[in-house]
């Protein structure tokens, strides 16, 4: 197997017919790792592989369209037959409180789920897999991925109003998984907070991202739309992802 990605959710802010909130599984031999775990995503993730297999979650942030599935995995471990499973979950301060909140017995779900705080600038080594955290400008502290392994590079903006710390996670990128939740002039909709397909290519093209997959699109939007609006800034291969896509990367 080279390096891989799975599409488990991508759908923006609610979940849509057919389509969980933002959820990847990032994948190679040796190493599971997923980046986010919206509405719905778990569902998927369990269609692709088992819950032992994975060996760390990143959160991007503590919206819960990208993290409040959390809670099902908290409880698949809790009650899993196999007994005492930990899970190590990387994410911005306060994504743990915040998810804390929804469970009745803080101690246990602090022992299962054992949080890292990850920041901007901060490096880390799953496996055959490095992840570096860059910054992403959105309404809650979040952090843009970027997964290197010896196969590829795959970059994940997360929620983002765009900036150089996106960029800089998606350099060079063999797949760079960019939000696209807005459709048509940027100055319709507030700033700072998401991005417009245009906008998306556009970072793209100054990330020279050798791929871009457009996620977590507002699920009334038209899916072709927003890939020919994304072309207008950006001329290597756009996909407009789908659950359950897989997209293998580098390998060549």
């Amino acid at each position: 197997m080279t390096l891989e990605v799975v599409v488990l959710g991508c759908s923006g802010s609610h979940p849509g017919p057919g389509r969980a909130c933002s959820g990847y599984l990032v994948r190679s031999e040796r190493t599971q790792v997923v980046l986010d775990c919206g509405n719905g995503s778990t569902s998927n993730l369990f269609r692709v592989t088992d819950l032992a297999d994975v060996d760390a979650v990143v959160l991007s942030h503590r919206h819960p369209d990208h993290c409040v599935d959390m809670i099902g995995l908290y409880y698949a471990l809790k009650f899993d037959p196999a007994g005492d499973r930990r899970l190590d979950v990387h994410a911005p301060a306060g994504t743990r409180e915040f998810l804390a909140q929804l469970v009745d017995d803080e101690d246990t779900f602090g022992r299962i789920l054992r949080f890292h705080e990850a920041v901007p600038g901060g490096v880390l080594e799953v496996g055959d897999l490095q992840l570096t955290f860059h910054d992403s400008p959105h309404a809650v502290p979040t952090v843009a991925i970027r997964a290197e392994h010896h196969d590829g590079v795959v970059a994940y903006s997360a929620d983002s109003g765009g900036g150089p710390g996106v960029v800089d996670a998606a350099r060079d990128a063999d797949l760079f998984l960019c939000e696209a939740t807005w459709l048509g002039d940027p100055a319709d909709y507030p700033q700072g907070l998401h991005l417009t397909a245009r906008g998306a290519g556009a970072l793209a093209a100054a990330a020279l991202a050798r791929r871009l997959a457009l996620v977590h699109l507002w699920p009334a939007n038209s899916r072709e739309q927003a890939r020919e609006e994304a072309q207008q800034a950006y001329s290597a291969p756009v996909h407009v992802a789908e659950d359950l896509d897989v997209y293998q990367v580098g390998g060549d």
